[in-house]
């Protein structure tokens, strides 16, 4: 089985309600534990920033789906490659709020402050979630 990773973006959609982030890490944690998925996840209320990896046909899968769920619009994807080991092995979905990314950090892979990831690069996206990925334990979370 050869490993993939996949970095996308989307932005919320109009009738999102509240509970609907809890709604997606608490079934993204359980469907990718059951597919070998690990990733992690951005969101800041507006925009998502997501990275995937693992089997080939789990991800492309689970990419064809967040596509078509009605509470992403504009997925766009930004990286998509095979790799050779995971980033994210840790975590089958690593949550990580607006909150907990500095603007410094966005600033260094995009060239505004704002988290805007359709205002990234497919590389700097990807190494921003690697970043996030290796903050302080305490300010992690997984559902």
């Amino acid at each position: 089985m050869y490993l993939v990773s996949l970095v996308y973006a989307s932005t919320r959609a109009d009738d999102w309600e509240d509970n609907d982030i809890y709604q997606i890490l608490s079934e993204s944690g359980k469907n990718n534990a059951k597919s070998s998925i690990t990733g992690s996840l951005c969101f800041n209320g507006d925009y998502f920033l997501q990275c995937l990896e693992g089997g080939r046909t789990a991800v492309n899968e689970l990419y064809r789906r967040i596509h078509n769920d009605r509470r992403h619009r504009d997925v766009i994807l930004l990286h998509y490659s095979e790799i050779t080991q995971r980033s994210f092995e840790q975590w089958h979905m690593l949550y990580v709020p607006e909150s907990r990314i500095s603007e410094s950090q966005i600033l260094r892979y995009s060239g505004q402050k704002q988290f805007n990831p359709y205002q990234m690069s497919g590389a700097s996206a990807l190494q921003l979630c690697r970043e996030l990925a290796f903050i302080a334990p305490e300010e992690q979370s997984e559902l």
